[in-house]
């Protein structure tokens, strides 16, 4: 495995790039007569290479193919879905912590002593408000194993892997309930518009940036004004631009004055 690592005292970032981190976390919370609590299904999922870990809540976990995987309906499911819920830039990257979980960790959910967490937005449904949403990204999810294990474990031989299966059809809420195909229907539409309010708002950011950088340039051009001075120019420039990009080109406009026209336009265009 391929990684690298930023650490700190209370946990390490690991980048592996030839291994994806994904899982499908599914929270139903709950507030009834003094009663509050949350009932999780998870399906967890390490790739690397051909190689597939998969932990699912109350069944265990196994080790199989990428084919393997494909051939369950259920299964490939979860994977698909667990990619999308997933960011693309956290799909490598997997955290360790140094000491038992996290503040986001349930010790109820858990059961035993996870140190290695991954990134991923997740399903909540709440039963009072009878509601269904997508929530942002936060590291809910500990893996059971040292992911840099998984290079030298063996595959779920035939036997085992059947018995996981069977306890699978038994566990699976969706399954048992009957209503996989109805969730699939609705999670998809909840992940669909999850990811577009996502580049809605990636958008909206886009935006402002090009506006910023717009506004910028044309302040540039008022240094050819006469009597145009640094302390004039710092004054428009701090009712020109958005909150986020005053920090940005505030050095920029400072050193403007000394500045060729060419080399200040290079330098607005890079930030």
């Amino acid at each position: 495995m391929n990684s690298t690592i930023d650490a700190s005292s209370k946990h390490a970032f690991h980048t592996i790039s030839n291994v994806e981190f994904t899982g499908v976390y599914d929270n139903l919370v709950y507030n009834f007569a003094h009663t509050r609590g949350s009932i999780s299904w998870y399906h967890f999922f390490i790739r690397y290479g051909d190689k597939v870990y998969m932990e699912v809540k109350g069944v265990g976990d196994i080790v199989i193919s990428f084919a393997e995987l494909q051939k369950n309906r259920y299964w490939k499911y979860y994977y698909d879905l667990s990619l999308m819920l997933t960011n693309d830039k956290d799909k490598n990257m997997v955290i360790q912590y140094h000491k038992y979980g996290s503040e986001y960790l349930d010790e109820q959910i858990y059961y035993e002593p996870r140190f290695w967490s991954f990134n991923t937005a997740y399903i909540e449904t709440n039963l009072n408000f009878k509601s269904t949403s997508v929530k942002n990204y936060g590291n809910i999810c500990y893996y059971k194993i040292n992911p840099y294990d998984l290079e030298n474990m063996e595959y779920t031989s035939v036997k085992n892997l059947e018995i996981f299966e069977i306890d699978y059809m038994i566990t699976s809420p969706e399954i048992k309930n009957k209503a996989f195909d109805k969730t699939c229907v609705i999670y998809n539409n909840l992940v669909i518009d999850f990811h577009a309010t996502l580049m809605e708002k990636e958008l909206e950011d886009l935006s402002a940036i090009i506006q910023d950088k717009k506004n910028i340039i044309t302040l540039s051009t008022l240094l050819d004004k006469e009597d145009m001075n640094g302390d004039i120019l710092i004054s428009i420039y701090n009712n020109l631009v958005s909150t986020d990009g005053y920090k940005k080109y505030l050095p920029i406009i400072t050193n403007a004055p000394v500045c060729n026209r060419l080399e200040l336009l290079v330098q607005i265009l890079s930030a």
